[in-house]
């Protein structure tokens, strides 16, 4: 039996011929019976199109135009399931191996097996791989952190609760400035390092409210403080993204100043935030902050040759040094240096790798890790780059500023 068909469409314009037993053309597919030929063309979706045509003869021609976002809608979620399912099943196997890897490790010594080797090679990758969450995040430091959070006392102040997008309950202190002009002041959301919670942030947080005269947002991750939940790399990015939301629903904020500040830890996340929401981000300001995890890795081991492990090999990763090249707005990189945890030298590097047209870099000499901001001068380089910032409102004025280095 021969066939040739020749059609048309809004969509198309196509001439195919099909052979009684052959495979059909690509995109094409006819289907016999005993009364009549159908013929199926499907496109797929394309700039924004999201429809099938689909031709059936019988005794004419019918024109039927099917849509495939529910077809696409179901695809996504069978391979999000999919997803979870084997990323569980790993996680179990992983658990099962760090079980039993004594018992493993025994086993192998009386009988052998290249498969008992296997199985200790992958019990002490899902060992080390689950180890790294030890390594970096120290909510329980000190040893009451998870249990009291000190709270300011005879200033304005809010106490406030908010939920992620996958649920998890979030503790912020919203600390307000009263003085002349407060409404149009800048808000400072501020997102500490990688131990304690926000009330141990305190001191530092009411010194930049009577200095720079703004509002402060202070943040507690998922797992720290208050807060619910078990900190990761994603769970911090939502994170960081329910607070900016949130202070976007505020009307008593002026959302037109908004700036991040990060120290250590809290340099990574707000150059995150800052690199996926440019358009309602005024400035960021990171202190004593890394390249990323997997440099820091090598920095810290460097008896062990970690600079060779690929990225995958790294459950926390913050490649700050890659999504920084997308914070185009103001910036301010503080550097201690006598920062004995994190290289001074790698500020340094962020701070070149900065494409803003507005940067700066200001040096403390005598500054350490955490308590940089306890140096001379301090505050008076931060009052100076607000100051800049909201001065600078146009594009012309922005592209008049040249960037330089700020000794202190």
């Amino acid at each position: 039996m021969f066939f040739t068909l020749t059609f048309s469409a809004p969509t198309m314009t196509q001439s195919s011929r099909y052979l009684k037993g052959r495979q059909p053309v690509p995109r094409l597919r006819v289907e016999l019976s005993s009364e009549a030929a159908t013929l199926k063309h499907w496109h797929q979706p394309d700039k924004g199109r999201d429809e099938a045509w689909e031709i059936i003869t019988s005794e004419g021609f019918t024109w039927r135009k099917r849509s495939l976002t529910s077809t696409m809608e179901k695809s996504w979620m069978l391979w999000t399931f999919v997803k979870r399912w084997l990323l569980a099943l790993a996680s179990w196997s992983w658990s099962l191996c760090r079980i039993c890897l004594l018992p493993l490790i025994v086993t192998f010594h009386l009988y052998g097996g290249i498969i008992l080797l296997i199985l200790i090679f992958v019990s002490i990758a899902g060992i080390l791989y689950k180890f790294q969450d030890v390594l970096l995040y120290f909510p329980e430091q000190p040893s009451s952190s998870r249990l009291y959070v000190p709270m300011p006392t005879g200033i304005p102040h809010e106490n406030i609760f908010i939920k992620t997008k996958d649920g998890v309950l979030l503790n912020l202190i919203l600390l307000r400035y009263t003085g002349d002009n407060a409404a149009y002041s800048p808000t400072i959301i501020y997102f500490h390092g990688n131990a304690g919670n926000i009330g141990h942030r305190l001191p530092n947080a009411l010194l930049m409210l009577v200095n720079l005269k703004v509002n402060l947002i202070l943040v507690d991750y998922r797992g720290y403080g208050k807060s619910e939940g078990e900190a990761s790399e994603e769970g911090l990015y939502l994170d960081s993204e329910a607070v900016l939301d949130y202070v976007m629903t505020r009307s008593d904020l002026d959302k037109t100043k908004i700036f991040l500040f990060g120290r250590s830890l809290g340099g990574a996340v707000a150059i995150h935030l800052a690199s996926e929401n440019s358009h309602r981000i005024s400035a960021i300001v990171v202190e004593n902050t890394f390249l990323s995890i997997p440099y820091m890795a090598s920095t810290l081991f460097s008896f062990f040759p970690m600079r060779y492990l690929p990225l995958w090999c790294y459950k926390n990763k913050f490649l700050s040094y890659r999504k920084i090249s997308q914070c185009r707005m103001p910036s301010l990189f503080i550097s201690g240096l006598s920062d004995q945890l994190i290289p001074p030298v790698m500020m340094k590097q962020l701070y070149e790798l900065s494409p803003a047209r507005t940067k700066r870099l200001a040096i403390f000499p005598d500054g350490t890790h955490n308590d940089t901001w306890q140096c001379q001068g301090y505050f008076t380089a931060l009052e100076q780059f607000i100051k800049e910032v909201i001065k600078s409102h146009s594009p012309e004025e922005m592209a008049k500023t040249s960037s330089n280095v700020t000794i202190i």
